[in-house]
């Protein structure tokens, strides 16, 4: 049995390329969206990141939705990896509000996860499930060193919350990391570190963009994660 006590994993939560429902404001939950050209460009250019990492990337966890699994080609290529789907990190569903431009206030707390419209999935659902995601992770893959994880903007937010909240415990001397809008192919660096008492979380990095530099379509987009 693997020993975790005092073992250190890098964890790499990605949010996929841009799709044209992102670029025009749409909410997209769980539609069935594609990644635009500026998209494909973005992911590719995250793979090739990717696979300078160290330590490697050894695993590689996608959402199942489209955007998602089409940004984890690119890496799963570089890399020289097989993706593993998982449903547990999927967008959040917005029931009725999906497909709709974020025009006016009520849309935007509903991409925010800030309120519940009808036929979306509650948002204490949704924390409970990334929450059970994320700690899972370490568990799931006992030899891995690094992780990588294709998802969307939702649960990156997220977990970046859960460590105000206590449900993750951050490192002494780490400081609460802010929930900023997500950019398309963004890295959220974590490290997750096993002690006696339990895991502790530090923040390496957040919304890292450096690797597209030379895509111009760069901006945050909160709305269709």
């Amino acid at each position: 049995m693997t020993n975790l006590k005092h073992r250190t994993v890098d964890i790499l939560l990605l949010r996929h390329g841009q799709t044209e429902a992102n670029r025009a404001g749409v909410l997209q939950g769980h539609q069935p969206t594609s990644l635009n050209l500026t998209g494909v460009r973005q992911a590719t250019l995250l793979a090739n990141r990717l696979a300078g990492f160290r330590p490697q990337v050894d695993v590689l966890i996608s959402s199942d939705l489209p955007r998602a699994v089409q940004t984890a080609g690119p890496i799963a290529a570089a890399c020289g990896l097989r993706p593993v789907l998982d449903q547990a990190w999927r967008e959040r569903t917005f029931g009725l509000l999906e497909g709709k431009p974020v025009g006016d206030r009520q849309l935007w707390q509903t991409a925010g996860g800030e309120v519940d419209p009808p036929g979306a999935e509650p948002t204490a659902h949704m924390q409970k499930r990334i929450q059970v995601a994320i700690t899972d992770l370490t568990s799931d893959y006992p030899k891995a060193h690094l992780i990588a994880v294709t998802t969307h903007g939702g649960p990156i937010r997220s977990v970046l919350r859960m460590f105000s909240s206590g449900l993750l415990r951050l490192a002494r001397g780490q400081t609460l990391p802010e929930v900023p809008q997500i950019y398309n192919c963004s890295i959220l660096h974590l490290q997750a570190r096993h002690y006696r008492d339990g895991v502790k979380w530090r923040v390496v990095s957040v919304n890292d963009i450096s690797h597209l530099a030379d895509v111009s379509a760069v901006s945050p987009v909160l709305a269709g994660e």
